[in-house]
C-alpha cells in the first residue's frame, strides 16, 4: 500500500509540472488590489471649495429722476442700488417762478403784475429769464382767487412744460448756473429783489426753510419718510396702490409710511424715473 501512495504522489507531481505550474504559483487573492486603495469620498472636492454667492461683485447703479411735483417745483430724485436694491436715496426741490418770481416792488410797478388770493395779495416781475428765454407773466382768474403762469415762445406754461423730464433737468441745470432772473420784455436785466420767504433764502427747498414745523414733519420730514420707504425696497410696489389711512399717513396694503404730505405720488413718480435712469457705476 505504501508503494501505491508513493506512486500516486509521484504521478501528481509530474502532472503538476508538466502542466507548469504548482498551486503555490496561482496569485493569491491577496494580490488583488483591496478595496481600500480607491480614492475616498473624501478625496472629492468638498463643497465648501465652490466660491460662495458672497464673492460675487455686487453690481452698483445710480439713477437721477426729475419732474414736477406739487404743481409748481421741480422735484429731484437720485437713487443708488445695490443689486437692484435701493440702499441711498436723496430728494430735493427747486423753486419755480411761481415762487421766485415775487418781488418787492410795489403794486404799479413797471415791468410787475399783482396776484391776488385769499392770502392777499402779491407782486410779480412781469417777464423772468430762464437760460435762453424769457417767460411772460400772464393773470389769471378774478380776486381774490387768482393765479399766475408764465409762458414763452413755444411754452403755454412753465409749470406744465417742466413735467417733462427733459424739460425738467433743463431748468435745474440753468438754476444751477444761476442763469436766472428779472428782465424786462427785451430781456434787460431788472434790478428786483425776491420777495419769497424761502426762494429769496435758496432755490432748493432743502436749504431755504421751506415748511418748517417744530415738532413736525414738515417738509423735511415727510422727505425723509419716502426715503426710508424707498431704501431697502428694489421699487417693487405700485404708486396707484398708496392711499391715505385712517391715520392720516400714506398706505399700499401692509406698507404704511410715516408720510402725509398732500402730493405724496408725484415724488414716487420722480423717484421711478430715478430708478428706470440708472447706470452701472461699479
Amino acid at each position: 500500500m505504501d508503494k501505491k501512495v508513493g506512486l500516486l504522489s509521484a504521478l501528481s507531481v509530474v502532472v503538476l509540472a508538466a502542466c507548469g505550474t504548482t498551486s503555490s504559483s496561482i496569485t493569491p487573492s491577496s494580490s488583488v488590489t483591496p478595496s481600500s486603495s480607491v480614492a475616498p469620498s473624501s478625496s472629492v472636492a468638498p463643497s465648501s471649495s465652490i466660491a460662495p454667492s458672497s464673492s460675487v461683485a455686487a453690481v452698483i447703479k445710480e439713477g437721477t429722476g426729475y419732474g414736477l411735483v406739487h404743481a409748481h417745483y421741480v422735484g429731484v430724485v437720485s437713487l443708488t442700488t445695490s443689486n437692484d436694491v435701493i440702499t441711498e436715496a436723496t430728494i430735493d426741490e427747486y423753486f419755480l417762478p411761481y415762487n421766485w418770481g415775487k418781488v418787492t416792488a410795489a403794486d404799479g410797478t413797471d415791468d410787475t403784475v399783482t396776484v391776488t388770493t385769499n392770502r392777499g395779495a402779491s407782486v410779480y416781475a412781469e417777464f423772468v429769464k430762464v437760460g435762453d428765454k424769457v417767460f411772460t407773466a400772464t393773470v389769471l382768474g378774478i380776486a381774490p382767487a387768482q393765479s399766475i403762469k408764465y409762458s414763452a415762445d413755444g411754452i403755454d406754461d412753465i409749470d406744465a412744460w417742466v413735467a417733462t423730464e427733459a424739460n425738467a433737468l433743463w431748468y435745474v441745470e440753468q438754476i444751477e448756473l444761476e442763469n436766472y432772473g428779472y428782465v424786462d420784455a427785451l430781456g434787460v436785466t431788472n434790478e428786483f429783489v425776491g420777495n419769497d420767504n424761502s426762494a429769496k433764502v435758496s432755490m432748493k427747498k432743502s436749504t431755504s426753510g421751506y415748511w418748517t414745523v417744530v415738532g413736525g414733519l414738515g417738509w423735511s420730514g415727510n422727505m425723509a419718510e419716502i426715503v426710508d420707504l424707498l431704501v431697502g425696497s428694489t421699487f417693487d410696489f405700485t404708486i396707484e396702490g398708496f392711499i391715505k389711512n385712517s391715520e392720516g399717513f400714506w398706505a399700499n396694503g401692509s406698507i404704511v409710511t410715516g408720510a402725509t404730505l398732500t402730493d405724496f405720488k408725484d415724488y414716487l413718480s420722480v423717484a421711478a424715473r430715478a430708478y428706470a435712469n440708472r447706470v452701472i457705476v461699479a
